[in-house]
């Protein structure tokens, strides 16, 4: 499964953007407070339930000087790798997260509106965190 969310434009530099983004603890931020429960984070990894009852656990991979990356922790249902891709744009800094799944067709076609309405609530409150 492959889900790239709606296109991003945040009021700072990407440098920013990514320093934010590795620390997984603030992830919890620009969740969807609605739609997530029990969010525990440490300097490598966090974790939360989805409304529904699964479990994600993301572990920090990597930073680079246009992206930051992810991978499925040991709780997660699936291997899955969410990467977000930044690249600047005068004063901003526009992004897009990219999720690769690997799922059964059945749990792809139940997962991916869900992911993707997830994905681009993100994008929209890192927006918000910055203004």
């Amino acid at each position: 499964m492959h889900i790239i969310s709606d296109q991003f434009t945040v009021n700072t530099n990407c440098e920013a953007i990514l320093r934010f983004l590795s620390t997984p603890s603030n992830l919890e931020k620009i969740l969807p407070t609605e739609r997530i429960e029990n969010f525990e984070a440490d300097h490598a990894q966090c974790s939360f339930k989805i409304q529904g009852g699964i479990k994600i656990s993301l572990v920090f991979v990597s930073r680079s000087t246009e992206s930051v990356q992810y991978k499925s922790g040991e709780n997660s249902p699936f291997p899955f790798e969410l990467k977000v891709n930044t690249e600047a744009l005068n004063e901003l800094c526009t992004g897009r997260l990219t999720f690769f799944g690997e799922t059964t067709p059945f749990i792809a076609m139940m997962a991916k509106g869900p992911l993707t309405a997830l994905f681009n609530d993100m994008g929209k409150s890192l927006v918000m965190e910055f203004k």
